[in-house]
């Protein structure tokens, strides 16, 4: 039985109509790769495919995969390009399957097309809430705008979260917490390195100064939407945490990132009606 792998993406610049059919062939792969127009996907998207078959067992087409999958993320990167992998086939968009039983993609739902008359409510409500918003509150609404157009997912997750961030700012240290960090400074052991010590010192400093962002949001989601909103968000930012941090998480932020743009819109719309 051989093995096969296919990678779907798309490129961020738009791309040339026509056929697209060719074989690849390089040293780092054991069989050739052929590249061509992906079946099944909305062409008008252009998401294009890279497969090869042949492999011996799942494993070594994942790896030939992996292989493929990281050199045109670097190479998209180097060249600002921009690709997108379409994660249908795990986390890292690789697709495994054995040649005689390939199951073809029926191909990403197509957009919700907004109305004439939706588009005419839409301005209508525009034209009769018109308000002043404040810096923060501005910086917010247009990172959530961004966060609907079309991305990954991570990306929109990552952009909704940093909207409810920039809607907490950074508050003051109380003076008793001051204190508190002054005495941990003077207990570092004189034994420890200066290096240690500096590193330590200005980490101390630093938090002394004011809140972590962290800190801040928890005391603005709570203050305005609750203590179960505030649930919702540590929830929504262990989701952060891992991804950013430990890099886990690609491919199932979907409904974290649904969630993050529900907490960010009520949050907003709860600073305005405090703002105002």
């Amino acid at each position: 039985m051989q093995y096969c792998f296919e990678a779907r993406f798309r490129m961020a610049r738009p791309i040339s109509a026509g056929k697209l059919e060719e074989e690849l062939q390089a040293a780092t792969f054991k069989r050739p790769l052929q590249f061509f127009r992906a079946h099944g996907m909305n062409t008008a998207d252009g998401w294009l495919a890279v497969k090869s078959c042949g492999y011996a067992d799942y494993e070594e087409a994942r790896a030939s995969g992996a292989l493929f999958h990281d050199g045109l993320l670097i190479v998209a990167a180097k060249q600002k390009v921009g690709v997108e992998f379409y994660l249908r086939g795990g986390p890292n968009g690789i697709h495994v399957y054995t040649g005689q039983m390939e199951l073809r993609d029926p191909g990403l739902p197509l957009p919700t097309v907004l109305t004439k008359n939706d588009l005419k409510a839409t301005i209508d409500a525009a034209v009769r809430s018109a308000a002043s918003p404040t810096a923060n509150q501005r910086v917010a609404a247009e990172l959530l705008n961004d966060s609907l157009f079309n991305m990954a997912p991570e990306a929109s997750f990552l952009l909704r979260v940093s909207a409810v961030e920039a809607l907490c700012p950074q508050s003051g240290q109380t003076e008793a917490f001051k204190t508190t960090v002054k005495g941990l400074i003077a207990s570092i052991p004189k034994e420890t390195s200066s290096e240690d010590r500096d590193q330590i010192e200005r980490t101390l400093n630093n938090l002394s100064a004011r809140q972590s962002v962290g800190s801040a949001c928890r005391s603005k989601i709570k203050r305005l939407i609750g203590d179960n909103k505030l649930k919702q968000f540590a929830t929504i930012y262990e989701h952060r945490s891992k991804f950013l941090h430990d890099g886990a998480g690609r491919g199932t932020l979907g409904a974290p990132a649904d969630a993050a743009l529900e907490l960010g819109l009520e949050l907003l719309f709860a600073d305005i009606k405090c703002v105002s």
